[in-house]
């Protein structure tokens, strides 16, 4: 690989201890005549650098999470110094950052492709759909009150599969396997593999179970009205994050992205490894 132009750092938790590894790493990278700055607002390109090779988020999981659509949209290169717990999806850990450094000078690094989920909100009301929304790990769609069930019908390229009654029903990619899915009783699966998964939350029946799904799939989600309880909202949320209302009169059409992330790993860095690593196997 080539020794990026430029590096982007991110920290959206400005606490001592990630101010301090910011410090540590650009102090580090200027050693090693890499070009790295913090990155302000990861949404904006710097008003004289322009918009980086590549970008290092510090935190966990949810800081990867919440910049993963930009860093896709933007052909950016995605990369993270784990300052959370698990740390899926970091590159390294904090012990490991002059490691990272080392690797970027020297050109010594990979790029994962990550498949990601576009997903659109359709309904008579709208006019039109909203905008088309990128998820990294999962898009999930769930009563906006707790303790209640929704009834959803699941389609695939417009074909009934069935209709679930259960807490929720999510899709997610490959990389969302080991998040919320697998929370919900979802399988693994291999980050690289051309698939996509259906899970049911909490579902009222034993043989409602998870569905893995080629990735070439269009998957329509029909939210349906529940004995007589049609006041009630529901909404449907992005990597976590970014969370809509959704009418009973709406759809959602999930479909594998066309844009796919740039994920940065070190390199002789296995998945296995990384999966014994983080569930303790």
């Amino acid at each position: 690989m080539q020794t990026p132009a430029s590096i982007g750092v991110v920290s959206p938790v400005r606490t001592p201890e990630c101010m301090q590894v910011m410090q540590d790493f650009l102090h580090a990278c200027e050693h090693s005549e890499l070009m790295a700055y913090e990155y302000g607002r990861h949404t904006q390109a710097d008003p004289v650098l322009g918009k980086p090779d590549m970008l290092i988020g510090l935190g966990g999981d949810g800081t990867m999470l919440s910049l993963s659509a930009y860093a896709a949209q933007n052909n950016i290169i995605l990369g993270g110094i784990n300052m959370g717990h698990l740390g899926f999806l970091t590159a390294c850990g904090r012990e490991e950052m002059l490691r990272l450094v080392e690797s970027l000078a020297g050109g010594e690094y990979g790029v994962e492709k990550r498949s990601m989920l576009s997903v659109s909100q359709h309904g008579a009301l709208l006019s039109g759909t909203y905008e088309s929304i990128l998820a990294l790990n999962e898009i999930s769609l769930m009563r906006d009150q707790t303790g209640r069930m929704i009834d959803v019908d699941v389609e695939l390229d417009g074909c009934l599969l069935n209709r679930y009654h259960a807490d929720g029903v999510l899709v997610a990619t490959p990389t969302g396997s080991t998040a919320y899915s697998l929370s919900a009783g979802g399988p693994l699966l291999w980050p690289t593999a051309g698939v996509m998964c259906l899970t049911p939350i909490c579902p009222h029946s034993l043989t409602s179970r998870p569905v893995v799904l080629p990735d070439n799939v269009e998957i329509t989600l029909k939210p349906r009205e529940r004995r007589g309880r049609a006041g009630e909202s529901l909404i449907y949320s992005v990597d976590g994050h970014d969370t809509r209302p959704i009418a009973l009169n709406e759809t959602l059409v999930i479909r594998k992205a066309d844009t796919s992330l740039k994920l940065l790993t070190l390199p002789n860095s296995d998945y296995a490894t990384r999966l014994r690593a983080k569930l303790g196997w």
